[in-house]
C-alpha cells in the first residue's frame, strides 16, 4: 500500500480537472499499487504481473466493473449464462452480466461474447468512455475514429503504447483505467467519487505514529483532522499536500499528492527567520526560509516566526517545493530523537540498538568522537542522521523544594534554581517515594533543554568542582516534614559562568574570592584553595594557544577582579576573542584545566581584561591638607550613578575634578579609584569598535564604553551613536592599560566645537 497512497492520491487530486494536477508519468509499480488498493486489478496468484501479456475480453470486463460504480452489484456467482459462449459457472459470468446490463459492453450479433478473444485498443477505449458516461452523441457514429479522438482529447490515451487495431497488453489496460480514474465523467463529476469515495482536497499530511509517537497507531494527523488509515501510507507522502480519499466512515483509503518536491531534514536549531538543519556527518545548513514561511505544526497552520521557539533538535522538517524550486510550506512532523538515556558505562551502543562505528557524535555542541563520551553523559540519538548528541551538563547542589509538591513534582529547586523534570526516572528519584529528601546534596544530569534527565548522589557522580568562591555562610532549610534547620553552604562560579551552591562541612568565608577545588564527603562540600598556575604567554586565538600551550576551541574563561576575601566578589565571563593577542603573565592565571587532548579548556584569570571594574568620571575632588593628615572627598559619576568616597587620611594621586577613572564598587559604594590615561593624539573617527587618531593609530573600544558630553553645567551621558554620526564634537579618549595587556578605551569626553 506504500505506493498505493501516492498513485491513488495522484488520481484523486486530478478529479477536478483531468489535465491539471497529474502531469508526470507514473511507474507501472505505482499503478499496480493503486489498482490493488482499490481492488480493480492485481497480479496473478504467483505474484507476477505479466504486464506484457495480452488481456482477454473476459478479464477486461472484470477490470472495468471493479473500476466502476457497479463494483458492489456483482453477485458471488451467476445463475444464468449471459452469452452462449459464457457459461453461468464461469468466473467471468457475473462481471460480464453486470457490464452488459449496464450498457458498458456488448456481445456480437451471433449472441456470442468471445470471452477468450484479446481486447483491441478501440474496444477498450469504447468501454472506458461508456463507463465515464459518454455516448454516441459525444463521439459520433464513425467508429472507432470518434471514440479515439475523444479519448485522446481528455487524456484517456496518455502513456498508452497500443495503436488502432492492435490488441492491448495488461500494461496498456492498466494505464487506460488509471487515466480514467484520474478524469471526470461526462457531466464533470470526479470519476473516483462515482465509485462511492469521498474526497478531501488541499490536505497536508503531518504525521503518523512513525513520525510522532503522540499520534495513535494506525492514524494519520492532517490539516483537516485525524484519520484512521485502512492501509499504511507511504512515508514519502508525509509533508505533502494533496487529496485524501475517504470511505463512507471517513477512513483514509489513500492519499493523492499534488505535483511537488519534498525535501526532508532533521532540525538542529531554529530562529524566527530560518531553520538550521543537520545532515549526516554533523554539518549544519540553513534552509533559506523567512519569518512569514507557512509552517504546519501540531496540526495547525502557522508561520515560522510563531513556532520557531517550539522547534527542537531532532524534529523532522519536511519542505514542500514547487517543481520550480519555490518553497510552498514546511511541515514539522515530530521528534524522532531517541533518548534521553544516561551513559552509565562505555557500552552505550546497545542503548540505541546501533553498533555503527561511523556514527557522528556531537558533544556539548561540538563535533567529537565516541571516545569523548563520559560516564553520566546524557545521550540522544537520531537514527535518520546516524548522529548522537551528548550533553555533559551536571549541576550539584542542595535539593531545596519540589513543585507543585513532593508527591507529584514537575520541577525541583536546587540551590536556588528551579529545574524541570524530563524523565520518569528523575521523577521517581525526587518524589515522596524516591531516593532523595529535601536538604540532600544531589547532582542533576541535564539534557538538551537543560531539563533533568536523571538525579544521582554525590558518591555516584564523584564530582570535583573548581571555581571562584563568591559566598559562604549559613542558610535555613525547610524539610519535607516542615522542620526548619540551618546548614553551612558555599557558592562558587565555575569557568562557564555557572553559579553552583552546595551544603558544606563548615563556614568557608575566609576563602571567599579564592579559586577553590570543591570535593564531597558524605554529601557535604569540603574546600581547598588552588594555587596560581605557572604558565604564561600571549593568547593567540587563531593559533589556539597560550604561549606554548594548546587551547581548546570550546575553552571557557572567566576573569576575576579581586582575590581579597574582604572585597566584594568581582568576575566576568570572558570570550577568547576578548583576550586575543594579550600577553598574560603567570601571576594572572589562577587556574586552568586540560581536556583529554591536552588542550586548555577551562581558564580562570585575575584582572587581565579590567572588565570587572566600573568606569566613569570624578566630577568633584576636595582635598583638605591638615597639619598631620590629609582628608579627601570625591564625588563620582559611575556610568550615570552618583557616588561618593570619603577618606579621612590620604588622597589619590592625579585624581582631580573632571578625571575619568576606574572604580572598584563595594556594596554600592566606591571602594577605590584609579585614574585613566588619555590618548594624546587627536581623535578623528569613532565607530562601534574602535577610535582612530590623526596619526593613523587605531584603539579598541570597550563594548560598554561611556560617552560624557561636557558643557557649562557639568557632564551628561550621551549615546555613542551621537558622536559616530555627528562630527561637531571635540573628543578625548581614556584607557586603563595597553591593549597588549588587555586594556580598552573606557571613557570618551565630548565637547561641542
Amino acid at each position: 500500500m506504500k505506493k498505493t497512497a501516492i498513485l491513488i492520491l495522484i488520481i484523486l487530486t486530478m478529479i477536478a480537472n483531468f489535465t491539471n494536477a497529474f502531469a508526470t508519468d507514473t511507474s507501472s509499480q505505482d499503478m499496480v499499487t493503486v489498482m490493488s488498493s482499490l481492488d480493480i486489478m492485481s497480479g496473478y496468484p504467483d505474484g507476477s504481473l505479466h504486464l506484457s501479456d495480452k488481456l482477454t475480453r473476459a478479464q477486461f470486463s472484470k477490470v472495468i466493473i471493479n473500476a466502476s460504480e457497479y463494483r458492489n452489484s456483482v453477485s458471488a456467482k451467476s445463475t444464468t449464462s449471459p452469452f452462449k459462449d459464457v457459461q453461468y459457472s464461469n468466473w467471468s459470468a457475473p462481471y460480464i452480466s453486470v457490464a452488459v446490463s449496464n450498457g458498458l459492453i456488448k456481445g456480437y450479433p451471433d449472441a456470442s461474447f468471445k470471452p477468450d478473444n484479446n481486447v483491441t485498443l478501440e474496444e477498450a477505449v469504447t468501454v472506458a468512455l461508456s463507463a465515464m458516461g459518454y455516448t454516441s452523441e459525444d463521439f459520433g457514429s464513425s467508429w472507432p475514429t470518434g471514440q479515439l479522438s475523444l479519448a485522446n482529447s481528455i487524456g484517456l490515451l496518455k502513456n498508452t503504447t497500443a495503436k488502432v487495431g492492435e490488441e492491448i497488453t495488461r500494461q496498456d489496460a492498466m494505464q487506460l483505467v488509471y487515466n480514467m480514474l484520474n478524469g471526470n465523467t461526462e457531466s464533470g463529476k470526479s470519476y473516483v467519487s462515482t465509485m462511492g469515495y469521498n474526497l478531501s482536497e488541499d490536505v497536508v499530511l503531518i504525521a503518523t505514529n512513525e513520525e510522532d509517537s503522540t499520534v495513535v497507531s494506525g492514524n494519520v494527523y492532517t490539516t483537516s483532522g485525524t484519520y484512521k488509515m485502512l492501509n499504511k501510507l507511504n512515508t514519502s507522502t508525509i509533508g505533502k499536500i494533496g487529496s485524501a480519499v475517504l470511505n463512507s466512515s471517513n477512513e483514509l483509503i489513500c492519499f493523492i499528492p499534488e505535483e511537488q518536491i519534498i525535501e526532508t531534514y532533521t532540525a538542529y536549531a531554529a530562529i524566527e527567520s530560518d531553520i538550521i538543519v543537520s545532515s549526516t556527518g554533523g554539518y549544519t545548513e540553513a534552509l533559506g526560509l523567512n519569518e512569514a514561511t507557512t509552517v504546519y505544526y501540531n496540526g495547525s497552520k502557522s508561520t515560522l516566526k510563531n513556532v520557531a521557539s517550539n522547534i527542537d533538535v531532532g524534529d523532522i522538517v519536511k519542505v514542500s517545493k514547487s517543481s520550480s524550486g519555490d518553497i510552498n510550506f514546511v511541515v514539522i512532523s515530530g521528534n524522532k530523537l531517541k533518548g534521553p538515556i544516561i551513559a552509565e558505562n562505555s557500552n552505550w551502543y546497545g542503548l540505541f540498538d546501533t553498533d555503527d562505528s561511523n556514527i557522528t557524535v556531537m558533544r556539548d555542541g561540538s563535533k567529537s568522537t565516541m571516545s569523548d563520551i563520559n560516564t553520566y553523559d546524557v545521550l540522544y540519538y537520531s537514527e535518520s542522521l546516524n548522529t548522537l548528541w551528548a550533553y555533559n551538563d551536571k549541576i550539584t547542589g542542595v535539593y531545596e523544594s519540589a513543585s507543585p509538591n513532593k508527591d507529584h513534582p514537575s520541577s525541583i529547586t536546587v540551590s536556588g534554581t528551579e529545574y524541570t523534570l524530563e524523565t520518569a526516572t528523575a521523577f521517581n528519584k525526587v518524589s515522596s517515594q524516591g531516593t532523595f529528601e529535601i536538604g540532600d546534596s544531589v547532582t542533576l544530569l541535564l539534557g538538551k533543554d537543560d531539563n533533568i534527565a536523571d538525579v544521582i548522589s554525590l558518591a555516584q557522580s564523584k564530582v570535583s568542582v573548581t571555581g571562584y568562591l563568591i559566598d559562604s555562610g549559613t542558610k535555613e532549610i525547610t524539610s519535607s516534614t516542615g522542620y526548619d534547620y540551618n546548614v553551612y553552604y558555599v557558592k562558587a562560579v565555575n569557568s562557564e559562568g555557572n553559579i553552583l551552591e552546595y551544603e558544606s562541612f563548615k563556614d568557608y568565608s575566609s576563602y571567599i574570592n579564592s579559586v577553590v577545588t570543591i570535593k564531597f564527603s558524605n554529601g557535604l562540600a569540603t574546600l581547598s584553595k588552588v594555587s596560581s598556575k605557572n604558565i604564561s604567554g600571549t593568547f593567540d586565538w587563531d593559533d589556539k594557544s597560550i604561549g606554548s600551550y594548546s587551547v581548546a576551541k570550546d575553552i571557557n574563561i572567566i576573569d576575576v577582579g579581586t582575590v581579597d576575601s574582604s572585597d566584594e566578589s568581582q568576575y566576568v565571563i570572558t570570550y577568547p576573542q576578548r583576550i586575543d593577542n594579550v600577553k598574560i603573565s603567570s601571576s594572572n592565571i589562577l587556574y586552568y584545566s586540560k581536556n583529554s587532548n591536552g588542550e586548555i579548556n577551562n581558564l580562570i584569570l585575575k584582572n587581565v581584561t579590567g572588565d570587572t571594574m566600573k568606569y566613569g568620571i570624578v566630577t568633584d575632588a576636595e582635598v583638605a591638607e591638615g597639619s598631620t593628615s590629609t582628608s579627601s572627598t570625591y564625588t563620582c559619576d559611575v556610568n550615570g550613578k552618583e557616588m561618593t568616597l570619603s577618606m579621612k587620611n590620604g588622597s589619590y594621586t592625579n585624581v582631580n575634578s573632571g578625571q575619568p577613572a576606574a572604580f572598584v564598587i563595594d556594596d554600592n559604594s566606591v571602594a577605590s579609584i584609579k585614574a585613566l590615561s588619555k590618548i594624546s593624539e587627536k581623535i578623528i573617527e569613532v565607530n562601534e569598535i574602535s577610535i582612530k587618531t590623526s596619526t593613523g593609530e587605531s584603539y579598541a573600544l570597550y563594548s560598554n564604553a561611556v560617552v560624557y558630553l561636557k558643557n557649562y553645567s557639568g557632564y551628561r551621558i550621551i549615546p555613542l551613536s551621537d558622536i559616530t554620526e555627528d562630527d561637531n564634537y571635540n573628543l578625548e579618549a581614556y584607557y586603563d592599560k595597553s591593549e597588549s595587556s588587555g586594556g580598552r578605551i573606557r571613557i570618551i569626553i565630548a565637547t561641542e566645537k
